[in-house]
């Protein structure tokens, strides 16, 4: 495996951040820049860059320096590191000085090389190149090194060390705080003339573009670097010297956010004021619409929320804090806002600037209330976040609005991948007033989408949280419940006779659960967004408090409450479970009963083993020659040959034990239990060497390589592989929890079982009531296929009850990470059913069948302990199959083949 593979496994490099390293490679793996003159580095570079080319560094630099030109959020200061590990590992420099354009950058890249951090940038090689030695602006004076007898003396060592600084920091001009260039009494010297004495001192550039002005050329190059390495997602255009270049136009859709142009065309009329008006309330909308659907996302997959933020682009800094006045009233919005908004911008300075923008760096962070940022041409660098999805550009630009440096902030994704979610992996950007401009400057570019919003206005949704017999602050308490009194099947529960043991559990449970939920609790009277369910009460059951005690509950959340923070009301809203009465509890019991279908949660995996039988050895290589060799001395001066003698013949001592250590070694199968089949092998071979033992001992000393692979190809054809089927048994019984649902704010409560609706693409924004088989009181489908088949349940005698199970409850993995959540569990008289509904044109896919494949293994795990003896089945069924009227059992019939089951 190459240094750049092995370096590739062990940092998890994405694909492009592989490419540009490999492409490196290319160019470092034919020079060695110690000695290489400059223009020899660009004559490599230009033959081996990505796409060869004429590379031309700046003139003004006495060394080679490269440049990676990658777009915003995919991970540079990560190939940075990737660099730096390849060049002490293949070439052994130690020294690097990384650059960076402000204290932001500057604290930022400091606080990532510090092993732990969550993006340390050798994340992946700490057991293999151990902590590099950092030095900065703030401990530079601890470097060891001395003078002796004016003889600079430095410390030898093994160890990375990188010496990290602000551009501000190493030019020459008097410096006050910082003598990067003045005579030390600890060094015994400047600080510069300690990193000019290195001959492998390599300049790492992080937003290279940054010191492309003569006084920062000058300052790089004074220090007299051997390779320069610049990192940027905006190049100068008179960067003549880019050897790897992936722009947004790559990595969007993939590694990164797709920018979507809103826009309304229909402004004429409307002042410069409106139109401000008007996308600022419809970038809040698509803001909100936004929190709503990440929230959703975040309860499905069992993820710590992310929460959504807002950058407003200002003109200047009295419009900014005009548009901060606004946002930050009880007239916007209905005040929802007040207090979530910051400004960065000009009119703050210096130390006061980067204070700001520290601030901004907890932005992520579920406590920090902030959900809108303005800014002034301020937010360019080194401020990365993943939770940025709505732009509102109220400058006047076109070309302000579709800056790289802006949109850049927005584009990496909050979940560190594609979730295929559209409202999730898209940045939306404002831009009304230049809507029919930017449309025909991006009709032909596939980076970016648009969406006229006068045609398709923005949806005004709400979260509904969907609970079933219990409320969730109840489900894992229940959970527990079950576990220790060993319950497998809610059907062979007798609420009679195991009353009294459930609720001595239940009891013991519930006092364990409010201990923690006590010392978890929040101090002062508010919730988060993120706790606003856990307290949420169930309307379905009884409450035996007085209606003074009763607090208001509401399992709808609206766009209206949808805030960072929710104070909380009436006195018994707490983060305490409600302690249910015996007869509450025995009531819900009997609930889970009448609806819940015993499904047993189950790990499925697959153990490959080989076995080597027992074969007759054939000899392939025909004809090993063993003539004597010969040692001739020559008289050089005379040219005469003087004698020919007979060289010493090289043989092995055991050539028995040399074939049987190499076979060992070759084939990664074999282990030492395997000795007697090795040495059989091996003393048949040997047996069909023709010659005394002193031939084969020759023989096999020049041979070894040739007969051990000869071998090697017989005892792969003679093993067997066998590949054994494993499931294990994780939990007796699932006890299914809430789930989210978006759904249409217009909508006028639920709609029943029956209702077909018109708007069939956006039936997901609908929820279904009506159910009496259904394990939740109201279901949400993904198509009406799915729709008219809970119908065909709730309606068939034969089906006792059914679950439309949420994401991520089932346990069921059909590849490694990817979970498989089928479409309905189904329990009928006789027969438990898995069912997957899919499209006509889609039951044949291979994503689809590949899903079915592993829903069939799972029900063969499931039958064989399912705790009410009942067999699961599975079936692909496809929706134009689907006809209200017509009998499960009918419609199973004509379900699709699940084809490569044995595979």
């Amino acid at each position: 495996m190459s240094s750049v593979d092995k370096i590739k496994w062990a940092m998890s490099l994405r694909d492009p951040q592989y490419e540009a390293l490999k492409c490196f490679d290319n160019i470092s793996s034919r020079i060695e820049y110690k000695t290489a003159s400059k223009s020899e580095a660009e004559k490599a570079a230009s033959e081996n860059c990505q796409e060869p080319h004429k590379i031309v560094v700046d003139k003004e630099f006495d060394f080679p320096s490269f440049c990676f030109d990658m777009t915003t959020g995919i991970g540079k200061t990560r190939l940075m590191g990737a660099c730096i590990y390849y060049l002490y590992k293949t070439k052994g420099y130690k020294h690097f000085f990384i650059l960076c354009p402000g204290n932001t950058i500057y604290d930022k890249m400091r606080r990532e090389t510090v092993p732990g951090h969550p993006k340390y940038m050798f994340k992946g090689l700490e057991a293999e190149m151990g902590r590099p030695k950092v030095y900065d602006g703030e401990n530079y004076l601890s470097y060891p090194v001395r003078y002796v007898q004016s003889e600079l003396q430095i410390e030898k060592t093994s160890e990375i060390q990188l010496f990290i600084f602000n551009i501000s920091k190493i030019f020459t001009r008097g410096d006050i705080e910082f003598k990067f260039h003045k005579f030390n009494e600890n060094l015994g010297g400047s600080f510069a003339d300690v990193l000019r004495s290195f001959d492998d001192l390599v300049f790492c550039m992080d937003e290279a573009h940054r010191y492309y002005a003569p006084a920062s050329k000058t300052a790089i190059n004074y220090l007299n670097p051997v390779l320069g390495l610049e990192f940027t997602a905006t190049p100068k255009n008179t960067n003549k010297n880019i050897i790897f270049h992936y722009g947004l136009e790559e990595g969007a859709g993939k590694f990164l956010k797709i920018p979507v142009v809103m826009g309304r065309t229909n402004t004429a009329g409307y002042s410069d004021d409106d139109i401000e008006e008007m996308k600022l309330k419809d970038g809040i909308k698509l803001h909100e619409r936004r929190k709503a659907i990440v929230y959703k996302y975040c309860i499905d997959n069992g993820l710590e929320q992310v929460k959504p933020i807002v950058l407003v682009a200002c003109k200047d800094t009295t419009h900014a804090k005009k548009i901060k006045e606004k946002i930050d009233s009880d007239a916007f919005f209905g005040g929802r806002y007040v207090g979530k908004v910051i400004e960065i911008d000009s009119s703050t300075r210096g130390e006061e600037t980067e204070e700001n923008i520290q601030k901004l760096l907890t932005i992520e962070q579920n406590t920090n209330p902030v959900e809108i940022v303005l800014h002034v041409y301020k937010l360019k660098e080194g401020w990365d976040v993943n939770n940025l999805f709505t732009i509102i550009p109220l400058n006047a630009a076109k070309s302000d609005i579709l800056a790289l440096q802006t949109i850049g902030r927005g584009l990496r994704l909050p979940f560190g991948e594609i979730t295929h979610i559209e409202e999730i992996d898209t940045l939306d950007i404002v831009a009304h007033d230049h809507y029919r401009e930017i449309i025909d400057d991006i009709k032909d570019n596939p980076v970016f989408k648009k969406r006229n919003l006068d045609d398709e206005d923005i949806p005004e949704t709400e979260v509904v949280r969907v609970e079933a017999v219990v409320q969730d602050q109840q489900i894992s308490i229940f959970d527990d419940v079950f576990k220790d009194t060993n319950v497998k099947s809610f059907q062979n529960i007798d609420t009679n006779k195991d009353i009294d043991n459930l609720y001595e559990a239940y009891q013991k449970a519930y006092v364990k659960k409010a201990a923690s939920k006590k010392k978890d609790s929040k101090p002062d009277g508010q919730i988060t967004i993120f706790d606003l369910f856990s307290d949420t009460a169930d309307t379905s059951s009884v409450d035996t408090r007085s209606k003074e005690e009763q607090a208001p509950t509401d399992t709808t959340v609206s766009q209206d409450n949808l805030d960072i923070t929710i104070e909380i009301a009436g006195p018994s809203k707490s983060n305490v479970p409600e302690l249910y009465v015996k007869a509450l509890f025995k009531q819900k019991v009997e609930e889970f009963k009448r609806v819940a279908i015993s499904v047993p949660k189950i790990s499925i995996s697959y153990s490959s083993s080989i076995e080597f039988k027992p074969f007759t050895v054939k000899r392939n290589v025909m004809d090993f020659d063993v003539a004597a060799s010969k040692i001739e001395r020559y008289d050089a001066v005379n040219n005469r040959l003087l004698q020919t003698l007979d060289a010493d013949p090289l043989m092995v001592d055991d050539p028995e034990n040399t074939l049987a250590c190499s076979l060992l070694e070759t084939i990664p199968e074999f282990s030492y239990d395997d000795a007697d089949l090795i040495l059989d092998v091996v003393e048949q071979y040997l047996r069909l060497i023709d010659g005394d033992e002193e031939t084969k001992r020759k023989i096999i000393r020049r041979y070894a390589t040739v007969i051990v692979e000869d071998l090697r190809q017989q005892i792969y054809a003679s093993k067997e592989e066998h590949t054994e089927f494993i499931y294990n048994v994780q939990q007796d019984l699932i006890v299914f929890g809430s789930f989210a649902k978006t759904k249409l704010k217009h909508v006028d409560g639920k709609l029943g079982y029956k209702k077909e609706i018109a708007d069939k693409k956006n039936i997901k924004n609908y929820l279904f009531e009506g159910y009496r088989k259904s394990y939740y009181p109201v279901n949400s489908f993904d198509s009406d296929d799915e729709r008219r088949f809970a119908a065909v349940l709730e309606d068939d005698e034969g089906v006792v009850r059914f679950i439309k199970p949420p994401l991520n409850q089932l346990g069921l993995f059909y590849r490694a990470g990817k979970q498989y959540n089928p479409d309905f569990l189904v329990e009928t008289k006789d027969c438990k059913y898995m069912v997957e509904v899919k499209a006509a044109n889609q039951v044949n896919n291979e994503d689809v069948q590949e899903k079915a494949r592993a829903g069939v293994k799972w029900c063969e795990c499931a039958s064989k302990v399912d705790a009410d003896d009942k067999k699961w089945k599975y079936r692909l069924v496809s929706g134009e199959d689907i006809i209200i009227g017509n009998t499960l059992k009918y419609i199973l019939g004509l379900a699709v083949e699940v084809k490569n089951i044995d595979e």
